[in-house]
């Protein structure tokens, strides 16, 4: 397959103060794919490291919406931690014309996350 666009953004770890991530959804990024075309391959990866601020079972929700922060939800993850955490998962959708902007939004119901590390990267490939 023919890659057409690659996008990568987030912040590394030691880059910013890890913060607690509470129950209201939350942006922590978003990327903008050009030239997505009826029935390309749109490859999402996320990359998100985390601690858990408790003495019990940390849990994160990591969401992909596209179009807005509050846009369609094209994947969903619940993950939990006792300590410490890296996910790296991938949501793989089918072009539509017109689509060009992912967000990676979080929350945690009982505020038992906090992010140290988080990345957004979109590659685009021809349809075949």
């Amino acid at each position: 397959m023919m890659q057409k666009n690659k996008t990568r953004v987030g912040a590394a770890e030691g880059s910013f103060t890890p913060f607690t991530v509470g129950p209201d959804e939350i942006v922590l990024t978003g990327i903008t794919l050009e030239g997505i075309a009826d029935g390309d391959r749109v490859v999402l990866d996320i990359d998100v490291t985390w601690l858990k601020p408790m003495c019990d079972l940390g849990e994160l929700e990591l969401i992909l919406r596209r179009d807005a922060p509050t846009g369609t939800v094209i994947y969903w993850t619940m993950e939990t931690c006792f300590a410490r955490a890296r996910v790296r998962e991938e949501c793989i959708v089918r072009g539509e014309g017109g689509m060009r902007h992912f967000f990676l939004t979080t929350r945690s119901s009982e505020h038992k996350a906090m992010l140290a590390a988080y990345y957004l990267e979109g590659t685009v490939y021809a349809g075949t």
